[in-house]
């Protein structure tokens, strides 16, 4: 029968995306069961939840990624309101964000699609938030921490770091000189969001080393995707049709390292992009998020392709705040970090947004240093490297443990610090 989703409903164009996306040829795709829009507003704002409640409250926004644009017309034409489109040479696919009929709920809609266009990835517009909190006036041994020297030497050219996050300052003086190249990938009709977020992060990784807000490594790169809007509401947002996009742009760049300091709900589009990005060896680095430890895993650090970072404090203290679970890798300082303010000087943080940035560092100096090592071989180097906080072996708060790495890009063998010779604070 039409539209079953048997192999036989499926022409090549279909077919060969499935095989592109690493799924079955025989069946369609399904996505795993929604999740309540109590956990994950779309990003329209408030709208009904996803068993369909109806409301004078705007519909929500899903994402879809299908084979050709002729797929999205064809669905646009079933009455889905069509917000934005792109295409996406990561997975050679379609991107597509809709606002679902009044007449359907989510998962009536879900089914018209896939039967529509069976190739079709389909999901919840999730939306995706920057994890940050200020702090009191306090001093933190961030760099020694990881064993992080104070004069790292520049790091060789082409030492590239993505970043996914919010506008960055390219002005603010920590980073005059710097090698950094933003763009936007908002959809059309967004407001930007504040830079003071990916300011902060771009400072971190890379801000001048005689600034009052020094950074990680001299000479990196810095590849900044700037995919953040203001909502309704007036707070920093992403979803995961623009998320999707600035990855697929990084990986157009070279990005070897792409940072991700933010969190929200598993989505089926971006596990997809982050699967395909992995496969081309690309290392994501990604905050665990700071919904507390008994919160559900956050994505997308909680993907098997994403390295997870916690934040620990000066005293090797987890964060207070930090999601925990199984798919934590590493622990980095993210508690009362002097980072950069959006236009001049700092500001004391904490998160595990504030963590992440250190990850990618240690990532971006073991790639400069042994550049034909694959993704997963630097990271079972790091992780046989770190300073082992919790109970012997990985653990679900600590991963392996706190990350280090002397920071010098030019250094010679396996590029990290043994843990005997790493302060852990105090």
């Amino acid at each position: 029968m039409p539209g079953n989703g048997s192999d036989d409903t499926i022409d090549p164009a279909r077919r060969g995306m499935l095989l592109r996306l690493g799924l079955a040829a025989t069946a369609a795709y399904v996505a795993p069961m929604l999740m309540r829009l109590s956990g994950a507003r779309a990003s329209s704002g408030s709208g009904p939840s996803a068993s369909g409640s109806r409301s004078r409250t705007r519909r929500p926004e899903i994402v879809v990624a299908a084979p050709n644009a002729a797929d999205i017309d064809r669905i646009a034409a079933q009455g889905y309101i069509l917000l934005s489109r792109d295409r996406l040479a990561l997975v050679d696919a379609e991107i597509a964000r809709f606002r679902v009929p009044a007449r359907l709920t989510i998962e009536q809609a879900r089914t018209q699609i896939m039967r529509l266009v069976p190739a079709a990835l389909f999901d919840i517009n999730h939306v995706y938030r920057p994890g940050e909190l200020a702090c009191g006036a306090d001093s933190c041994a961030a760099f020694e921490m990881i064993g992080w020297k104070a004069a790292a030497h520049a790091c060789p050219a082409g030492t590239t770091v993505g970043m996914i996050d919010t506008s960055v300052n390219v002005m603010q003086e920590a980073l005059a000189g710097v090698d950094i190249e933003a763009f936007d990938v908002l959809a059309e009709g967004r407001r930007p969001a504040s830079n003071a977020h990916g300011t902060a992060i771009a400072v971190l990784l890379a801000g001048r080393r005689d600034a009052r807000t020094p950074g990680l490594l001299d000479g990196l790169r810095v590849i900044a995707a700037q995919a953040f809007h203001r909502d309704a509401r007036g707070q920093d947002a992403a979803d995961a049709f623009d998320i999707a996009r600035a990855i697929d742009r990084l990986a157009a760049r070279k990005a070897g390292v792409i940072n991700m300091s933010f969190a929200g709900p598993a989505n089926a589009v971006l596990e997809r992009v982050v699967t395909v990005a992995r496969g081309r060896d690309v290392v994501l680095v990604a905050a665990a998020g700071n919904s507390g430890p008994r919160s559900a895993p956050l994505y997308p650090a909680a993907y098997e392709n994403v390295v997870a970072v916690t934040a620990i404090d000066r005293n090797s203290q987890v964060y207070r705040q930090a999601s925990t679970g199984a798919h934590i890798d590493f622990a980095a300082p993210g508690v009362r970090l002097w980072t950069a303010a959006s236009v001049s000087g700092g500001r004391y943080r904490s998160g595990t947004s504030y963590a992440a940035p250190f990850v990618s560092a240690a990532f971006a100096v073991a790639r400069a240093r042994a550049p034909q090592k694959s993704a997963a071989e630097l990271i079972d180097e790091l992780a046989k490297q770190t300073v082992d906080l919790g109970p012997p072996g990985r653990d679900a708060t600590y991963g392996w443990g706190l990350v280090q790495s002397d920071g010098d890009c030019a250094g010679r063998g396996a590029g990290f610090l043994a843990p005997a010779q790493v302060p852990t604070g105090g």
